[in-house]
């Protein structure tokens, strides 16, 4: 199923039909960035996005954790 990234626009095979085939489930993502996705966006992320969104969790403070940190420092 063809789909358009909600984060850049970009067109990219979902594999709904065979989650053992997604690249969804072959990108590890560290904790609480599948939720932070979920929440954040109606619909799957491009392979491109995942990554990046993964690979800046920490870093952007768009981790609760990390949110939370600052602000009671």
């Amino acid at each position: 199923m063809k789909k358009i990234c909600p984060r850049c626009s970009t067109s990219f095979a979902c594999r709904e039909d065979r989650t053992d085939l997604c690249h969804c489930t072959r990108i590890y993502l560290f904790s609480g960035v599948r939720d932070y996705i979920i929440d954040n966006y109606e619909n799957c992320l491009c392979p491109k996005c995942l990554k990046e969104t993964n690979s800046s969790f920490h870093s952007f403070g768009i981790n609760p954790k990390f949110i939370l940190k600052r602000s009671e420092g």
